[in-house]
């Protein structure tokens, strides 16, 4: 998918954000033992609401319980729709489901499989729509699946709503870069757009060395005449918020600042943070929220898709935070330090404070992990930075 560079504006952009909510989204389970729970959606709902973090100051909440039909064609293709269609209706595993990646243990098959996939697409979607035409930020938590390919599920992921979202801004004439703090490389975003100098995508995530999908590496860096547009910074385990938002201050953000987007897609999954159960990184959700604060002022129309983690107490908070963040909300809690602060996947996760406690890496791990950091923001400013120069992407 290739796409002009040179397009009009979107919405010049105001005060206020939408929150994507999803009741039916939030009723479905994969299966009892299953890492990825949908109910976190209702969590994070009913946290906002709670700390009254819904109304007021530009923020309303956007109810999303009906499938807009035609949207996954836009990017998967027919049979593999037929296949999940099927998988919805009998709940049953087929031969064929197998070889498109349907009723695995990653991807179970269950009863409105179908259904919950159409609608998260759909919720992701309204969201672009209303980023791209009221110039407001979005979040939607039942997003963010950006492991499915175009006629394969992949790791929790049954279709992309990542790339079908940014279709539609594409579509809305909207100059997009996709960002992506998950853990997990972004392998079915980058697949998507890795041509497409239209595009730019970027993934911190950890090293594909020690962790699904195994790839996301520093030299994939884009298709013949998209060179420099599709940048991966893998971290080594015990990325600490240090070294995270070294690399973040480093890299991101003046890739961002070059390309110039009117719109940021970000994939917001919270599976970096210590304590998660499935990764092997030490950041808190104090590196999280100060990335995506500076994020956010540089580029005030964000939007947010959920994405991993697998510590519940980890996404609420961690999202909760983010979701102050995009309507301008000024939360009373601050750091978790000595005084103050949960301990990390605490079950607690209703207290006074939603700052995590500070967790670093010390020791000779530290000082690998700064001179490791030091060589890929060394590799960006040599092979990369010149790249974009030459290919006119000179900021906004």
């Amino acid at each position: 998918m290739k796409h002009d560079k040179d397009i009009k504006k979107v919405h010049p952009g105001r005060d206020g954000a939408v929150f994507i909510n999803s009741d039916r989204l939030g009723g479905y389970s994969f299966s009892p033992e299953h890492p990825f729970r949908p109910e976190r959606v209702k969590m994070v709902h009913e946290m906002c609401e709670r700390r009254q973090l819904l109304s007021g100051n530009g923020v309303r909440v956007e109810q999303v319980e009906e499938i807009e039909d035609g949207l996954l064609e836009r990017f998967h293709t027919k049979e593999y729709i037929d296949l999940l269609r099927e998988a919805g209706r009998c709940g049953e595993i087929g031969v064929e489901m197998l070889y498109h990646g349907l009723g695995t243990m990653e991807n179970p098959i269950f009863m409105g499989v179908y259904d919950f996939a159409a609608l998260s697409v759909t919720a992701s979607v309204r969201g672009a729509r209303i980023v791209a035409e009221e110039g407001v930020s979005a979040f939607n938590p039942c997003g963010g699946f950006h492991h499915a390919h175009r006629d394969r599920a992949s790791g929790f992921c049954y279709v992309n709503d990542v790339v079908i979202a940014i279709e539609e801004l594409l579509m809305l004439d909207a100059r997009v870069a996709y960002l992506d703090v998950d853990a997990h490389h972004g392998d079915g975003v980058q697949e998507a757009f890795y041509d497409d100098p239209g595009v730019m995508t970027l993934s911190i995530h950890e090293s594909g060395k020690t962790l699904f999908p195994w790839g996301g590496f520093e030299k994939e860096s884009g298709g013949p005449g998209a060179e420099g547009y599709n940048i991966n910074i893998p971290m080594l385990s015990d990325t600490d918020d240090e070294i995270f938002l070294f690399l973040f201050r480093s890299i991101i953000l003046p890739a961002l600042d070059a390309f110039g987007p009117d719109i940021v897609v970000l994939q917001a999954g919270t599976d970096t943070f210590a304590t998660d159960p499935l990764t092997h990184l030490k950041m808190t959700n104090n590196g999280y929220i100060d990335a995506i604060g500076s994020l956010h002022a540089a580029f005030p129309r964000i939007l947010a898709l959920g994405g991993g983690g697998y510590n519940m107490a980890d996404v609420v908070r961690g999202w909760t935070l983010l979701w102050a963040d995009l309507a301008g909300i000024q939360l009373d809690s601050g750091y978790g330090g000595a005084l103050g602060g949960v301990l990390m996947g605490d079950a607690s996760i209703d207290g006074s404070d939603l700052r995590d406690m500070q967790v670093y890496t010390t020791g000779p791990a530290k000082e690998e992990l700064r001179k490791y950091s030091e060589s890929l923001v060394a590799r960006f400013e040599k092979e990369v930075q010149p790249l974009l120069k030459r290919s006119g992407a000179t900021g906004r």
